[in-house]
This record gives structure tokens, sequence and C-alpha cells, in this order.
């Protein structure tokens, strides 16, 4: 950002007749090689766009009269009044001064500076005339900014360390369309990927790194031209993580396997995900670190580490208090602690850390998909669907959302809200098991015990540890098929695990897992019609 504001400012001084297009700032700003296509590749347009907004977030803080700014489809810096902008509303038309206003220290420093600047202008316009002062009040400005530019980097090594992904394009392609082909396959990576918050995608070489860096690659298979091979690697090590092909015999099969790809890596149970657990298990410090512990609790629902997750849940919002991703995972913090019956092991309402992380990011699928969650929490369906509808349009490759908007829909007595929970089955192989067990619940409901147990048993394979939600599925699906030697087997060695005596009660065991009361005596009932005694 320093070194595209820095050009800008220069071709600016140049007074240079020819228009600033975006081929000069990717080839001359960017570092971009001279076959560059404008076309196919938005890279220039979306640096633009980000320094747009730090200059913004800069002048809304430096008490300047004038400004450097870039109008909106521009690519020219210019110099103007600053004029404050108008009040943002919050969802409920209300300002939140917290997130908006800057600390005491920062407010000071940027006085001092405007003071100064004034004091310069005015020497300047009295000494070498208003032109020259002019060029003068543009220098500074972009010294201001760039020393902005700066305490941002800084201020963020506050922030949390999301993972980076690195997305590249193969060098030295000469084929003209199979070259356009993969610049596009790299742009649709970069696009679907920076949907999703937990991580930090960047198109080219990144110049910090805050978190683990990895590299996402395109090549081209000779001579299968239409398969383009993509391999994640860890950046540090040099391992190759995840490697696959991807079918580029047209643009409706390539973006079909884009789109697996991008769920198989980027998800929070994906390849990146799980290769950071392997780094990070068992570590529960506040960040990164928590949230990973957080998703796998939240995927196997192992009761025994409750304590420490919503321990370290509760410390990272005291640290990172204006992150929207983990704001919107506050939200599942403080259910999950009141379903458990520990009300005050998460400190504040769900609703309002939905409310806040919408109000830090309103673009992001996850913050909308918090205000969804709280809203279906208070029982307001129409609500919870609203919201949890406009989250899939933003992110619908997040599996996580897709598949938990269709358990709320579900439970809402909305059965359009199972085609939700399936997709997002048929999208990630990772998704969470919760859903698995919700959809095979609802194929036995339906008389399909086939293929409710087969749902079971498929995903029961693949848990790791216990997945009482699936089990239950399982036995009661195996009850129905008639084979009750298996379901009664099954069924002591779930009582088993509950810790609970062999004579246990459906009732007490089920307790164990579940909380809400409604699907308790409703599954009490299937396992007295099931008859394992």
């Amino acid at each position: 950002m320093s070194k595209l504001l820095r050009f800008l400012v220069e071709y600016k001084l140049r007074e240079v007749d020819k228009p600033l297009t975006a081929y000069v700032i990717a080839v001359d700003a960017l570092g971009r090689d001279d076959g560059f296509d404008t076309q196919i590749d938005s890279y220039p347009r979306v640096q633009i766009g980000r320094l747009r907004r730090m200059l913004d977030h800069f002048y809304l803080r430096e008490n300047s009269e004038m400004r450097l700014s870039i109008p909106y489809n521009h690519y020219e810096i210019v110099l103007g009044p600053n004029e404050p902008a108008g009040v943002n509303q919050t969802l409920h038309g209300k300002a939140d001064s917290g997130v908006a206003e800057a600390t005491t220290e920062v407010i000071a420093s940027g006085r001092k500076r405007t003071a100064f600047l004034d004091r310069l202008l005015n020497f300047a316009s009295d000494h070498i005339g208003p032109v020259l002062a002019t060029v003068v009040l543009i220098i500074l400005l972009a010294l201001g900014a760039l020393f902005y530019l700066q305490q941002s980097a800084k201020a963020e090594v506050t922030s949390i360390a999301y993972p980076e992904i690195i997305v590249r394009g193969p060098e030295g392609v000469t084929n003209p369309a199979k070259r356009t082909q993969v610049q596009m396959t790299r742009s649709y990576l970069v696009s679907a990927l920076e949907k999703f918050d937990q991580l930090r995608i960047f198109d080219g070489d990144a110049d910090t790194q805050s978190g683990s860096q990895y590299l996402l690659e395109t090549s081209v298979l000779y001579p299968l031209n239409d398969r383009i091979q993509l391999r994640l690697i860890d950046r540090d090590t040099g391992e190759v993580i995840w490697s696959d092909g991807v079918n580029a015999q047209s643009n409706e099969a390539l973006e079909a396997d884009l789109d697996r790809s991008v769920v198989i890596v980027a998800s929070p149970h994906g390849k990146i995900a799980q290769h950071e657990l392997a780094k990070f298990r068992g570590d529960y410090s506040p960040g990164y670190p928590c949230l990973l512990q957080f998703h796998q609790f939240m995927r196997y629902r192992d009761e025994s580490l409750l304590k420490p997750n919503l321990e370290c849940m509760e410390a990272s919002a005291e640290q990172f208090p204006d992150d929207p991703y983990l704001m919107s995972m506050m939200v599942i913090a403080k259910n999950v602690s009141e379903q458990f019956g520990d009300r005050h092991a998460i400190d504040g309402l769900s609703k309002d850390f939905a409310l806040k992380a919408a109000q830090l990011d309103h673009d992001s699928a996850v913050a909308t998909f918090a205000v969804a969650q709280s809203a279906f929490y208070e029982g307001d369906c129409r609500k919870g669907v609203a919201w949890g509808e406009r989250a899939v349009r933003l992110n619908p490759l997040n599996s996580r959302i897709m598949g938990y908007l269709g358990l709320y829909m579900l439970a809402c007595n909305l059965p359009e809200g199972e085609a939700y929970s399936v997709r997002a089955l048929e999208l990630d192989p990772y998704a969470d098991l919760v859903v698995a067990a919700t959809l095979a619940m609802q194929k036995l409901q339906r008389g399909d015990a086939m293929g409710a147990r087969q749902l079971s048993s498929k995903y029961l394979d693949s848990a790791p540890g216990a997945a009482p939600g699936l089990e239950i599925s399982y036995i009661l699906s195996t009850a129905a098929l008639g084979d009750k030697a298996e379901a009664q087997r099954a069924w002591r060695s779930l009582i088993a695990r509950s810790g609970l005596p062999k004579t246990a009660t459906p009732r007490d065991v089920l307790s164990r897992w579940i909380a809400n009361p409604v699907l308790i005596r409703e599954l009490e009932q299937d396992f007295e019609n099931a008859n394992l005694d």
C-alpha cells in the first residue's frame, strides 16, 4: 500500500497527460509482467480499492482541511477538501462509536501533525508561492498517510494471526488460450478464498507474515491440457499438503472442481485447518490456536473439552475485541455455554456479539450468519432465515453456514432447510457431524431406515472419537431394520461411554449430550418403540 501510494503521488506530480490505467498500475506500481491482462485479473482494481479505504480511514482521524483521495472508478489520486462523510448507522440506526473512534494517543498525535502541516503550509505559501505550496501539501499529506499505513501495520501485530494463502499462477505458459484459462483460474481462486474470514488471501507474494503462510500453486499438466494442477504447500517447510487436478475441459466443469477444491482447502476443518491443528494440538492460547480447538469441539462435541474451550474463547474476546470472525464464533460459544448449563462461562449476550461482528464487517458471511444464529436462538425464525440466506449468498461455499442454516430451519418446522444441509454434506467431506446426524434422523422419520443407517455408518467411520448424534441415529435405524442384536450392542456401548450403569434409562443417557428437553422427549419415545431392553 505504501508503494502504491508513493507511485500515485509521484505520477500526479509529474503531470503526465496520459490517463492512468489499471495496466500501468499493475506493471509499473505493483510489479506485474508486461503480459498482464486487466480484463481477466482484477488485482490492480482490488489494490486501489484497499488503498482508497485506508485513505478514508486515515482522514477520518486527520483533522486537516485538505486530503488525498481516489475517486471511485478512477485510478488517479486527487487533492481536495477534507469533507466529513455521513455518519454510518448500525443495524439499529445508532452509531457505534466504540468501533470507529481512535485512541486518545492517535488523536493527539494527529492534532500535532495537523498543526505542524498548517504552519509549514503557511510558510510555503508566503515564501514560495501557491503552486509550490500545493506541491508541498501533496507531499506532506502523502507522508502523513504513509505514516498511518506504517502504524496500521504495527497495530496488526496485536490482531489474530490467521493463516495466509498466496495464490500463484504458473510461469512460462506460452499458449495464449491456456494462459488465459490459468489466469482466470487464479482470479477465481482468489475471489472464492477471500470469502473465508479465517484466512488471509494474497494474489502474489505477501510482504509481511503474521501467521503461517501457504502457497496455492496452479500449473498446467502437459500434455494433458484439459487438466490444471493445484498444489497446497507449506511455505516454511516446502511440504506439499494437498494436490489435485481440476477439469478444465469447460468453464462449468472447471468452476465445479475449483469450488470443491476451495472447500477442501479453506473450510473450518479443511486441509489448512488440519495442518495448523497439528502444530497447535492441545494449545488453548487466545486467538487462532483457541479458534482451532473450538472448531474441533463443535465438530465432535467432546464434553470433557468444554471448559478449556470456553475459557480460551472468553480470553480471546478480551484480547481481540475487534475481530469480526472471533465475535461471530462468540455467538456459538455463548449458546454452547448456556446449553451445558454454564450461563456465566461467557460474559455477554449472544445477540451483542452478533451485532458487533456485523458492525465490524457487514459484508462478512460469517458475521452475517452470526446475526441469523442469534435470531434462531431467540426463536425468531423469520429473521434467522432472512439473515441466514443472505450469509449463504455472501459465501455459497461455506458448508458450516449452509449446514447449520438447514438445521435451524428444520427446527423451525421449515422442511426446505433439509436441502441446505444436504448441500453442505455434498460440498464438504469434513462437515460438522451434527449435520450428518440430523439428516440421518430426517431420513428415519420419513421411514427411510436404510438411508439413515448408511449415512450414520459413513460418518461414524470417519469420526476419530465420540459422535453421540450419529450413534443415536445408527441405533434407531438399525433397530428399525430389525437387527436388534446390533442395535443393542451399539446402545450398550453408548451407555458405557456415558459413565452410567447398564440399567440407565434412555432419558438419563440422552441427557448427557442433549440439552433440548423437547428433543429428548421425542428421542425417548423412539427408543421405547425400538424396545432395546
